[in-house]
């Protein structure tokens, strides 16, 4: 009799780690660990732009959590953006990393715009983001996060920048991390399942879960980071979009899943 393999796709900030001291979560260790020993396929999928991927992999581990496939947007940045000057928005790490990368910030002669994550942007680099936006048709999310959490408060995600910037110069924008269809197959590829046969485990319900559906995997939905209670988010979905499981953290995620529940 053939048994369908199911594998597990992971978002790391709010579902693994918290916002505040970005310590693990409660049962995130536990489910990383019965994953490993049960050789369960899984991907930590994450919008990690502040640090390289392996160094942000290292610190990971650092805190207990012994992930064995790890995948972020830097994974599909050099896919995406091939010309080496760019515009580009974010935390001075991000740039940092971009730097290392080979790319060369140049707000004159720039071929892409690309935004990633910052939690104190302000109106004058917005505008700034505009302007650019007006000069080029390759305007780059590094992901589509709907809110960035920091200290327990919400601010407007790179999904959110992304949409003011499009309905101000009536461009549209390619995705390099979640929810993109490339950055999904890529985290695909590492652990070979179908779509129909992963589970998505996130915080961010607009940002992840729902494109997650749309490619017809499951969604499980954790109150652990951008959403505190259910009812912040459920009237706001269609029937299509609601998640298949909802759980307070990734410890009732671990209990589900000892069951064949999830």
């Amino acid at each position: 009799m053939h048994t369908t393999i199911k594998g597990y796709f992971i978002d790391v900030q709010g579902t693994l780690i918290d916002d505040i001291d970005k310590e693990p979560i409660n049962g995130a260790c536990d489910l990383i660990d019965y994953l490993n020993n049960n050789d369960i396929p899984y991907v930590v999928i994450t919008n990690n732009t502040k640090q390289n991927s392996d160094v942000f992999l290292q610190n990971l581990k650092n805190k207990g959590l012994d992930i064995k496939n790890y995948i972020d947007p830097f994974f599909i940045l050099k896919d995406i953006v091939k010309s080496k000057k760019v515009a580009a928005f974010g935390t001075l790490d991000f740039l940092n990393v971009l730097n290392k990368m080979g790319y060369e910030l140049d707000f004159q002669d720039y071929e892409a715009l690309i935004v990633s994550i910052k939690k104190d942007y302000n109106n004058e680099e917005y505008s700034s983001m505009i302007e650019c936006a007006i000069k080029t048709n390759n305007l780059i999310a590094m992901h589509e996060t709907s809110v960035y959490c920091k200290n327990e408060k919400r601010y407007p995600g790179v999904g959110a920048i992304m949409n003011m910037i499009k309905f101000a110069v009536n461009k549209d924008y390619k995705v390099v991390g979640k929810p993109s269809l490339q950055f999904f197959k890529k985290a695909k590829e590492l652990i070979n399942i179908e779509f129909k046969d992963i589970t998505v485990i996130s915080d961010d319900m607009i940002g992840d879960l729902i494109g997650a559906s749309k490619l017809n995997m499951k969604t499980c939905l954790v109150l652990s980071g951008k959403i505190k209670e259910e009812n912040e988010i459920i009237d706001t979905l269609s029937e299509e979009e609601l998640p298949n499981y909802i759980c307070k953290d990734m410890s009732k995620v671990l209990e589900l899943l000892k069951k064949g529940e999830v």
